[in-house]
């Protein structure tokens, strides 16, 4: 009966075993598991563009705020003034070109008219050296004719250095695209920048967290003012020991839970990314093992890891949390790094493309305003040169 006994308890033995050794040559061998995992995620730090006095706040720590969402007001009179005389200025520049265009073409008909000077003088000088021989004219008078054609033809470089001067200031452009002009359309664009950018929107959407600023407080151009979490921009960097690396690739699927929810929220993701080195070598002070007396620490190395969007609508996460992270390296046919530019993340907001709207509508107005209703034409066509 002992002897039967044995026999079973061998054969049980030896069954247990080969369940143990087929549950781990064909699935735990395939598994690697670490505890040490943190959610990660962008914190997106809203700074304070100029220095100025915060006057409104329209959300606070843990409220949610959608992308394009004003989240602040600052103080705007100083800006609306420095956007008036930005006004002020294009306009003058625009009539101070207009003058110039003006000086320019009036040059161009004294041109003609100490050409017909000078030609006149000369003939004039012409006829009297003909009869001063026979006493036709006195000695005088053909000094004086010579002096004439003198100065016509001074007066006529003179004028015509003046038109080259003013030419060179308004020629082969239009009035509004003067140089001078461009640049003080340029000036009022940043001025009108500066006040668009004394309300603050929210670049994305998120929970709003580190909120530094208080009504009425001067803030520095630059100094944060609070931060924004997006719930969507999230992962978990898993940090595993380097030993359970060797066969960790791309693409290879994770299952995941936290503290917080326990075993019964599962979710699930894959490693989009292997790191460059180990988290101790680039640490401010990189350990230096040249001694004999150093001591081996097996290093650990962090692993994004991306969820899958599903359960973590029901279930949020946030940054900081401690999770358990589960991979299975059986499937090894990804690479070991991403070598496509495409399947890099991206992240984009299209809230400060708002910051210039209107003002070129309200630069041209100006422009019109201010040009004279006889230059019109070159308002936009290119003025003559000196020729």
């Amino acid at each position: 009966m002992k002897r039967r006994w044995t026999i079973y308890f061998w054969i049980f033995t030896g069954l247990l075993g080969l369940t143990v050794f087929c549950l781990w040559f064909f699935h735990f061998r395939f598994i690697r598991f670490t505890y040490d995992a943190y959610v990660e995620g962008n914190r997106v730090v809203v700074n304070a563009e100029e220095k100025t006095i915060v006057t409104k706040i329209y959300s606070d720590d843990t409220f949610f705020v959608k992308k394009g969402e004003l989240l602040i007001e600052t103080d705007p009179t100083l800006y609306r003034i420095r956007l008036e005389k930005a006004k002020e200025n294009l306009a003058l520049r625009v009539r101070e070109v207009c003058r110039m265009v003006h000086d320019m073409f009036a040059l161009k008909a004294d041109i003609a008219y100490w050409d017909a000077f000078l030609l006149r003088a000369v003939q004039d000088l012409q006829k009297r050296e003909q009869v001063i021989g026979i006493g036709g004219v006195s000695l005088e008078d053909l000094e004086h004719a010579r002096a004439a054609v003198r100065e016509g033809a001074s007066k006529l470089e003179s004028t015509k250095s003046m038109v080259k001067k003013e030419a060179a200031m308004v020629q082969g452009t239009s009035i509004f695209c003067n140089p001078l002009v461009v640049a003080a359309s340029e000036e009022m664009k940043a001025a009108w920048v500066k006040l668009y950018r004394t309300k603050v929107y929210a670049p994305v959407s998120g929970l709003v967290a580190q909120r530094k600023i208080q009504v009425g407080m001067r803030v520095e151009e630059g100094e944060p003012l609070l931060s924004i979490i997006p719930l969507d921009q999230i992962w978990v960097n898993a940090n595993f020991k380097e030993t359970q690396m060797k066969h960790m690739k791309i693409g290879q699927r994770v299952k995941l839970y936290s503290d917080m929810y326990g075993r019964s929220v599962m979710y699930y993701g894959h490693i989009v990314g292997l790191p460059g080195g180990a988290g101790n070598a680039f640490s401010l002070l990189p350990p230096q093992n040249l001694s004999g007396n150093w001591i081996k620490i097996v290093q650990r190395l962090p692993v994004r890891v991306a969820i899958d969007t599903g359960p973590l609508k029901r279930y949020p996460l946030r940054i900081g949390m401690t999770m358990h992270a589960i991979v299975s390296v059986r499937d090894r046919s990804g690479p070991y790094f991403t070598t496509s530019q495409s399947e890099t993340p991206r992240y984009i907001t299209q809230v400060f493309s708002e910051e210039t709207a209107g003002v070129a509508e309200e630069i041209e107005k100006i422009m019109q305003d201010n040009i004279d209703p006889a230059l019109t034409f070159f308002g936009v066509n290119p003025v003559p040169g000196e020729g």
